[in-house]
């Protein structure tokens, strides 16, 4: 990633925070006192969750987490991480590739406006990462072979609940 890459991501994020704050400023400004404090909650655990993302060693997996969001405005994914190991560069690169291949297949599909959340979860056996796809009508099974073809080494599962698409890749843990 160049400098100017960086400052353009750095740009889109202090757009989205200024964003934020009109919004509190706002409701401060109508006395809803009880808005902000949920805007503000918000905020700080968006960040409490970077700071989890940027603890946990893969930088390259949250460089292309945060940039799918700020780039692609139609995309836009929360994330959570439960994880207790703060160590995961290993899987770094495999991270990403899976994030960044399930970006390129809602881009060839021409999804108008897609929502969800990514979980990056430690099992016992295995690092997951959860992406759940919210109200969107596609065929999963499509997708898993899509996926499968071009992620090497990671099992997939899919499913849907409800109107959710919810997909688990799993990278197992060296013995």
């Amino acid at each position: 990633m160049e400098a100017k890459d960086i400052i353009q991501l750095l740009r889109l994020q202090r757009h989205d925070l200024m964003n934020d704050l009109q919004i509190v400023h706002g409701y401060l400004s109508m006395g809803k006192t009880e808005k902000v404090k949920t805007k503000l909650n918000e905020i700080i655990d968006g960040f409490n969750q970077e700071r989890f993302l940027m603890n946990i060693n893969c930088p390259h997996f949250a460089l292309w987490l945060i940039q799918v969001n700020l780039e692609h405005k139609h995309i836009q994914f929360t994330y959570s991480i439960h994880t207790e190991n703060r160590n995961l560069h290993d899987y770094d690169l495999m991270l990403t590739n899976i994030g960044q291949t399930v970006i390129e297949i809602i881009i060839e599909d021409d999804l108008d406006i897609v929502t969800g959340s990514l979980e990056l979860r430690e099992s016992k056996d295995s690092i997951d990462l959860v992406i759940i796809i919210n109200d969107q009508t596609i065929d999963y099974n499509k997708w898993k072979y899509k996926l499968s073809e071009k992620l090497e080494n990671v099992l997939i599962q899919a499913e849907e609940q409800e109107s959710n698409i919810i997909f688990v890749f799993s990278i197992s843990l060296p013995d």
